[in-house]
């Protein structure tokens, strides 16, 4: 989730970017520059993005609104779906499987939705793992069968740590293999829908970045993977989403870590969110705007895991939305369809072929 950045909508252009791969990339990348880079009439499927953040004011976009965003910058399709609220809310800023599904019904082509972010995340944080009782599985079985029943392609945006980056903006934290997240992945491959999860990378008991430290956000965060190798290890048929690759607010979750949960977990793909907020050491874009050779290395090694997912606020501006346009223009054009629009099909099960 996090705060909506307002980056030029600018794109660079194939000649330039072409130019730029050449200059900063070593000769194993010499066929990149043979084969090009991507055209923008290359169309996305936006796996990640949001409507509304309630809390600012406002009104929601419209639908129409958002469908004459999405085509200025190509997208063909996006899904749609809630931030994980941290306790269940009601009112204008909710926008959960209702609201989104109204949406869908309205614009079939166009839109799909996730949803539990708004009702399962706030049950899977309202209890300790330690904790869960029979009746606690059977809240969170009764309200992902509702989800799955009204037409959504999966669950989300849930979170198992999630930082707090100003005042009234809430800390989450729970083990990623918290009984209620193992439950929701058997319900997840039943259903062949996905789990979008919302986590940030803490390989070790560190402290938390300076520019955190205060406010809702404790001083310390502990250790995460081994907990999330063991959701990913629980059910191979659970296709479980790592949101925000490229924007990483610890500094953690570098090229060599994904890297090595890709080769452990056959069942893990990882949407890409590009934003100047995020950790410059692991975007994925030099400053001269140029991919970073061992984001190109990771994404040809693993063409068939990555989508592209911009946590764009439709009501905040169309900034990332820029950015998932920029991310696609820059990839070679060996991976650049898979990554930006076949993948997601799949994935999400989405059907047709974005013209």
């Amino acid at each position: 989730m996090g705060m909506q950045s307002w980056i030029s909508a600018g794109v660079v252009g194939k000649s330039l970017l072409a130019i730029a791969v050449v200059l900063a990339s070593p000769a194993g990348f010499t066929s990149d520059v043979q084969e090009g880079t991507a055209a923008t009439a290359v169309p996305i499927i936006d796996t990640h993005a949001h409507v509304f953040l309630g809390f600012r004011g406002g009104r929601p976009p419209t639908p129409a609104e958002v469908l004459h965003a999405m085509d200025r910058f190509n997208v063909r399709r996006t899904i749609l779906l809630p931030p994980p609220h941290s306790a269940v809310r009601r009112g204008g800023d909710r926008f959960g499987r209702e609201e989104l599904e109204s949406w869908v019904r309205g614009n079939p082509d166009r839109f799909a939705f996730v949803a539990g972010g708004e009702s399962l995340n706030p049950m899977i944080h309202s209890v300790a793992p330690d904790d869960v009782t029979p009746a606690d599985v059977q809240r969170l079985q009764q309200e992902a069968a509702s989800i799955a029943a009204s037409g959504a392609v999966g669950f989300g945006e849930l979170t198992a740590e999630h930082l707090s980056f100003r005042q009234g903006h809430p800390y989450e934290s729970t083990h990623a293999d918290h009984p209620l997240l193992i439950v929701l992945a058997d319900i997840a491959a039943q259903n062949a829908m996905t789990i979008d999860l919302h986590m940030e990378a803490v390989p070790r008991d560190m402290e938390i970045p300076a520019r955190f430290r205060g406010g809702a956000n404790p001083q310390r965060l502990q250790e995460n993977m081994a907990r999330f190798e063991r959701l990913l290890a629980h059910n191979r048929e659970a296709r479980i989403v790592w949101a925000h690759a490229g924007w990483d607010n610890t500094g953690e979750r570098t090229v060599a870590l994904m890297r090595s949960l890709l080769e452990r977990h056959p069942n893990l793909y990882m949407s890409v969110k590009h934003d100047r907020l995020g950790s410059r050491r692991t975007a994925p874009f030099m400053p001269d705007g140029a991919l970073r050779p061992e984001w190109i290395e990771l994404l040809r090694a693993f063409p068939d895991r990555f989508v592209v997912g911009s946590d764009n606020f439709f009501s905040q501006g169309t900034g990332r939305l820029a950015q998932a346009r920029r991310f696609v223009d820059a990839l070679p054009a060996s991976v650049a369809r898979r990554i930006a629009n076949e993948n997601a099909r799949e994935i999400y099960r989405l059907g047709a072929r974005p013209r």
